[in-house]
């Protein structure tokens, strides 16, 4: 650690001092500088990455790196400015930040999602209150479903108990056995806590590709109209999205509806 370097350092440089110590009374100064260290959250902090340390998150530094480094998104940009920094400001939500992204691979939903992250905490996808699931390798298996879903639960109730603005991302979304979807769905809700513990400050992030095809046919009637990109509108998407999220076979809907129902409010 950076101030047991500095103390023992202070302790060489002065060789006569630490001669006219007994062994014993340096051992216990040593510790106690150590200890003091390890148990003072504001010292300790400063060395290491606290929930209570998060980035406060600017709005305008959000919508500088989504209209820096995201393209042809101009949908998804205005929706997620608006929820994500107006969830952030709010002292006391009523409930989770639930944002579904559907589009084919490689339109930007993991990148979307590293933004987020970035955004409101300084390790981004590396730290310790974002966690990343993707279905084919975290869950591949459909005859383990029993023990995901006590696994899940257990790593969300965990992590949400020591970080309350823990970050959750599924991945393959289209892909996860529906048992685990109505696994996560408890925590989705307007409850005030769950067995004692509040999930209203925690962010929910689904990315699939379900309504990926939907969504080209909608752009696509714009362009047979003549009409630009960027004259979509959510309402034009809305339909498309839901009927076909709704009739994936993983039954991926109700996750959409929630992004939907957020978005209304």
């Amino acid at each position: 650690m950076k101030l047991g370097r500095a103390a023992l350092g202070l302790l060489l440089l002065a060789p006569l001092a630490v001669r006219a110590v007994e062994p014993i009374s340096l051992g216990l100064a040593l510790a106690g500088v150590l200890t003091g260290y390890i148990s003072y959250p504001r010292l300790y902090c400063l060395f290491a990455e606290c929930c209570s340390q998060k980035r406060s998150l600017s709005r305008e530094a959000l919508q500088k790196d989504l209209d820096s480094k995201l393209f042809g998104q101009h949908l998804a940009k205005k929706v997620i400015l608006n929820a994500v920094s107006g969830f952030i400001s709010n002292p006391k939500p009523k409930k989770p930040l639930t944002l579904s992204l559907h589009g084919w691979t490689g339109t930007g939903k993991n990148f979307v999602s590293k933004i987020i992250a970035e955004n409101i905490y300084e390790g981004g996808l590396n730290s310790d209150y974002v966690h990343l699931f993707v279905a084919t390798l975290h869950f591949p298996h459909i005859s383990n479903i029993t023990l995901y879903k006590d696994q899940l639960q257990s790593w969300i109730r965990g992590n949400v108990s020591a970080c309350a603005r823990s970050i959750f991302i599924f991945d393959e979304m289209d892909k996860m056995h529906a048992g685990l979807i109505d696994a996560i769905k408890p925590y989705l809700d307007y409850y005030d806590n769950l067995d004692g513990v509040s999930y209203q400050k925690a962010i929910f992030i689904f990315l699939s590709n379900a309504g990926a095809e939907r969504i080209t046919d909608v752009a696509l009637d714009f362009w047979r109209n003549g009409k630009q990109r960027e004259e979509i509108k959510l309402r034009d998407m809305e339909p498309a999205l839901s009927v076909s999220a709704f009739n994936n076979k993983n039954k991926t809907g109700h996750v959409h509806k929630k992004m939907r129902n957020y978005n209304q409010k």
